[in-house]
């Protein structure tokens, strides 16, 4: 269910957990996990780079009109 990306408390309920002590004891990181951040943290820096890029300014050589 982790690598799934259920909500803790979903996962309480479905294994009938009063609380997330259980959870917080035995639950670990899987590799697929790991790659899976990454993957997302790449996916917004590249998002971030790209928004950076469209909003700076054409540089004044590149414009023969005066943009």
């Amino acid at each position: 269910m982790d690598q799934l990306g259920t909500p803790g408390k979903l996962m309480d309920e479905r294994m009938g957990h009063e609380d997330g002590s259980v959870q917080a004891r035995y639950s670990h990181v899987a590799p697929s996990m790991r790659t899976q951040l990454l993957d997302g943290l790449t996916a917004l820096w590249t998002a971030a780079l790209d928004g950076r890029l469209m909003m700076a300014p054409a540089p004044r050589w590149l414009c023969s009109t005066g943009c």
